[in-house]
């Protein structure tokens, strides 16, 4: 366990708003660090994009969506540790050294009790030599009220047939608004296709995460399968509901990925989502839609693959 008298923490520029995911990765950045440097991390605040959550803001608490004792920490020979968290600033006289993101652990920082970052993209990862550092994986589990919401609702699930049920996450709103991809190929008819592709037969149980908001939308799978969402789930729809405690979207979105894990077929719409056995859009079309959505995934594409290309600063 670090010694107690050392600390790291991110700063931020501007306070980082940002969906679970991104804040995850930050987290698991954080943690990372402060294991290889013998520090306690303290726990940085959780400030959620309220887009993602109906438009409605409400108080985040990590431990609303992670169980973190329960967590761990697992080191490159496989040894697993609890996360090294501090939750609150440490109080010491001691002086504070601050780093800009990229910059390296000085040897004058061994000894002083307190490091900060100083930090300004919403993915940590991205500004820090994550590369270099020693292999260690962080395992964030959810909550204990995640999993309590999510184990009914697949145990249901998995008992209407013997071949247990196909999970599906359907990435849509924001990812079409920006032309990341075609809307069609998160629309029934493709994801019919990409069922029949992997072997699932007509009448399998399927159960879809996603972020399409009209409930019509996904009726053409009802005439081919046994389609669930979390609308079918009283527990599941009250998170949302607009009667009581405002909607939290991103805790239904913690409980369906729980839900999803336990699917026998495991499909996401990107290769980005590590749960996953396969996904939906894997490959560009043979023939690419002249639509203006598909000309800005196409550049898209492009732009990646050029900034891919680039030089590293440094190099």
């Amino acid at each position: 366990m670090p010694d107690p008298a050392c600390f790291l923490q991110y700063e931020t520029r501007a306070p980082v708003i940002a969906g679970l995911l991104h804040q995850a990765s930050n987290l698991r950045c954080l943690l990372h660090e402060a294991h290889i440097r013998d520090r306690l991390a303290i726990l940085p605040p959780l400030r959620l994009e309220p887009k993602h959550n109906f438009g409605v803001r409400r108080e985040w608490r990590w431990e609303h969506y992670f169980d973190l004792p329960a967590s761990s920490l697992t080191d490159g020979d496989g040894r697993r540790h609890p996360l090294p968290i501090a939750e609150q600033p440490p109080k010491h006289g001691g002086r504070t050294l601050r780093l800009r993101g990229a910059e390296r652990f000085p040897e004058r920082a061994r000894d002083c009790p307190l490091v900060v970052r100083r930090i300004s993209h919403p993915l940590f990862r991205k500004e820090l030599p994550v590369d270099e550092w020693p292999a260690a994986r962080v395992e964030l589990r959810a909550s204990e009220r995640a999993v309590a919401l999510a184990r009914p609702v697949a145990r249901h699930l998995q008992s209407l047939g013997d071949g247990g049920f196909v999970a599906v996450h359907v990435r849509r709103g924001d990812r079409i608004a920006a032309g990341e991809y075609p809307g069609q190929m998160t629309a029934p008819p493709y994801i019919a296709q990409r069922l029949r592709d992997r072997g699932v037969a007509e009448g399998a149980v399927l159960y879809i995460a996603s972020d399409e908001q009209d409930p019509d939308f996904w009726q053409p799978l009802r005439k081919t399968f046994r389609l669930f969402r979390y609308a079918d789930f009283p527990p599941l729809e009250r998170l949302v509901s607009q009667v009581g405690e405002a909607p939290d979207n991103y805790l239904l979105y913690q409980v369906e990925r729980e839900v999803l894990r336990q699917g026998s077929i495991r499909m996401g719409t990107l290769p980005t989502e590590s749960w996953a056995d396969s996904w939906l859009i894997d490959r560009l079309p043979r023939k690419p839609s002249t639509t203006l959505a598909a000309a800005r995934w196409r550049m898209a594409a492009l732009l990646r693959k050029w900034l891919a290309r680039r030089p590293q600063s440094g190099e």
